[in-house]
């Protein structure tokens, strides 16, 4: 493990140096991530704030998060111990024995980089919420997500897979205790696994054999005196060179963005939170009214064209600099230009006002254009402010598409985006 960690670690800062015209992604999100808190700290929940500050930190220590999945006695916990070089969580044979979500963190010896393993309990020890919310709590960590099975795939797990997916993580398929099956059955088994209906959740190229804890064999081992022979049980080493192969494979390739990725994700969650609450706290109908009232009388009363477009033109602005508060938008200018049209029109029902032969239709037709252009354009604003949740100058919509559309076609980004 210490080898395997080492490789990780000069991976990222030697084989990973971003070219002159690319950005760190690394540094860049954490950016982002520090300027968003700055301007939205009053909107933030106390947990949402120490999210973004343990994604600051998981950045600046380069943290790579792997979860483990897979049914009960798969071996994901022997895996685990196997990749780390130690026995870290107990594992068991009748029955699993990993009760919840447990994190183990390995760290290299003066070194940039470190590991967090997360083990989960098994996918048929719980009910269908119960997964669900491990799932989702455990894939919110990872930036790469290990599938443990020990044979043909059966129905559940192959939709654990489908359900982990919409979390848009790397997955690799791992087929473990390949020790137990013959090189028939272990082949019969693999190309079962090619599929189209396997192949719609995970390609060839991210399915790899292990075997995380090996049976002992027995060896006959010529004694000292070297006269007579001896059979002894002895327990081979793990055969897991080629996931650890794979998985510095994708880290070499698109590790920090893989980092920059899943930061810029939980980020997105949290700003699209953040708008919502925003929105649902907006008193919208009492602003309404009170401006509508306050233009309403201004209008009815202003002797002049230009002064009632004027009124109604301020109002206007004031209310959309109100409710857009910091929050982005995504059509400013259209904004503009209605304010622009509400207020000439005002202007010229104002006007209209003057003539005496129509002054009470012409008052009732300014008190029903001034109801609807405000309701409207209010009901317009925060619409938008809804669909540009985690856009504009602080979202993290905006990083990410920049990153993705940066990245090499052949990325294994690319088929989980």
């Amino acid at each position: 493990m210490t080898t395997f960690l080492i490789y990780i670690n000069l991976m990222f800062f030697s084989a990973v140096k971003p070219s002159k015209k690319s950005l760190d992604w690394l540094e860049t999100t954490q950016e982002l991530l520090h300027q968003y808190q700055l301007r939205f700290q009053a909107d933030l929940t106390e947990a949402e704030l120490q999210t973004i500050q343990a994604l600051a930190n998981k950045l600046s220590q380069c943290t790579i998060a792997i979860a483990v999945f897979g049914k009960v006695s798969t071996g994901k916990t022997s895996l685990i111990n196997a990749l780390v070089g130690k026995r870290l969580g107990a594992t068991g044979v009748l029955h699993g024995v990993t009760a919840d979500i447990q994190s183990y963190r390995w760290q290299v010896p003066n070194g940039k980089v470190s590991l967090q393993l997360i083990d989960t309990p098994g996918l048929d020890e719980v009910a269908g919420a119960e997964r669900s919310l491990m799932a989702l709590t455990a894939a919110k960590q990872a930036d790469l997500i290990l599938f443990v099975f020990a044979g043909d795939l059966t129905r559940l797990e192959q939709e654990a897979i489908a359900q982990l997916q919409k979390y848009h993580k790397p997955i690799l398929l791992v087929f473990n205790k390949t020790d137990l099956y013959t090189d028939r059955d272990r082949q019969d088994i693999y190309a079962s696994l090619q599929s189209p209906t396997i192949r719609q959740l995970i390609s060839p190229q991210e399915i790899i054999m292990t075997v995380s804890d090996p049976q002992p064999e027995r060896v006959r081992h010529l004694s000292a005196d070297g006269q007579t022979y001896q059979d002894i049980w002895e327990k081979p080493q793990p055969q897991i060179q080629d996931l650890q192969q794979k998985i510095i494979d994708i880290l070499n390739s698109e590790g920090k963005a893989l980092l920059s990725i899943n930061a810029l994700q939980t980020l997105i969650e949290i700003q699209s939170a953040t708008t919502q609450r925003y929105l649902a706290k907006v008193p919208a109908r009492n602003l309404t009214a009170g401006i509508f009232i306050l233009e309403a009388i201004a209008l009815l009363n202003t002797p002049w064209q230009w002064l009632g477009g004027c009124i109604s033109g301020i109002c206007n602005s004031i209310l959309a600099i109100y409710l857009i508060n910091k929050y982005p938008i995504q059509k400013p200018i259209i904004w503009l230009v209605i304010i622009f049209a509400i207020a000439t029109i005002s202007g010229i029902n104002t006007s209209l006002s003057t003539n005496q032969n129509s002054h009470i239709n012409t008052n009732y037709l300014i008190i029903i254009w001034i109801g609807i252009s405000l309701s409207t354009f209010t009901y317009g604003i925060l619409k938008d402010i809804n669909q540009s949740q985690a856009l504009g100058k602080f979202g993290a919509k905006n990083l990410m598409q920049t990153l993705l559309q940066s990245i090499s076609e052949t990325s294994i980004l690319k088929r989980i985006f």
